[in-house]
């Protein structure tokens, strides 16, 4: 999940420059995530409000990596998620590897 510095609730509300970091946050996401998990695609959606699923009011965009294999039998039928790998050691990795892709030099770069 990806949330601006500043707390806004509409994504009309972002600065030009927010808007550049936000997305390229997004963009750096999808790096790290390739590298580790190699998806098959992404779902990005942008969450904007209590009725658009939001819990918190504020602004933020969801990074979702996508395998193809993730509705099956048993996350339909079982109403049951089967996880491959633990959330902590999901967070681990990510934790470790992240300053790789979201850095200072990886915004300054951009071009």
């Amino acid at each position: 999940m990806c949330v601006p510095n500043r707390h806004i609730t509409k994504f009309t509300e972002l600065t030009k420059t927010e808007l550049l970091h936000l997305n390229r946050t997004v963009q750096g996401l999808q790096l790290l995530l390739d590298e580790l998990y190699a998806p098959k695609g992404y779902n990005i959606g942008i969450n904007q409000g209590n009725f658009a699923g939001g819990s918190i009011e504020h602004l933020h965009i969801h990074v979702i990596p996508r395998y193809g294999t993730e509705l099956g039998f048993i996350d339909i039928v079982g109403k049951t998620r089967v996880l491959p790998e633990g959330l902590d050691s999901v967070m681990k990795k990510l934790s470790k590897n992240i300053s790789k892709f979201l850095n200072k030099e990886y915004f300054e770069n951009f071009k």
